[in-house]
């Protein structure tokens, strides 16, 4: 897990530390470009967690409930729950998933999630293609099992 100085920084100096951070990210435009950026800054670690948050906050945003979050993306309730206060008195995530939303790509890539996510939970509730579908168009909250 990573660590952080116990040190105090100067507060200008941190505040142009992240205004550089900023800048150098919306600086990145390739996809290609920002995975190597990513690879090279973040630990394996520390890409999992930013990667699991955002799915978490995806799938929130899908009305998903945490059982159905923590059984697919083997997080804990309160992951969870730090995620959904943020989606809900914040607004990046919001913005990033409308983004991602709205990709074509990216609706599929959740598609396939969302089919791996029922067979690995299916095999302990069976759940019929028919049956995940009419709970999806029938109801508000979508789950992944019975």
């Amino acid at each position: 897990m990573s660590q952080v100085s116990k040190r105090k920084l100067h507060e200008k100096i941190e505040l142009k530390m992240f205004e550089t951070l900023w800048q150098a990210i919306s600086k990145v435009k390739s996809k290609s470009d920002v995975q190597l950026f990513l690879q090279d800054i973040l630990s394996p670690t520390e890409k999992i967690m930013i990667a699991k948050r955002l799915a978490i906050a995806s799938l929130l945003s899908k009305n998903y409930d945490y059982e159905a979050i923590k059984n697919l993306l083997k997080v804990s309730q309160g992951t969870i729950a730090k995620v959904a206060l943020t989606l809900k008195f914040n607004k990046g995530y919001k913005i990033v998933i409308d983004k991602i939303q709205r990709s074509e790509a990216m609706k599929e890539f959740w598609q396939s999630i969302e089919r791996i996510g029922q067979r690995l939970v299916s095999r302990q509730h069976y759940t019929s293609p028919e049956e995940v579908l009419k709970k999806k168009l029938g109801h508000e909250s979508k789950t992944l099992v019975r």
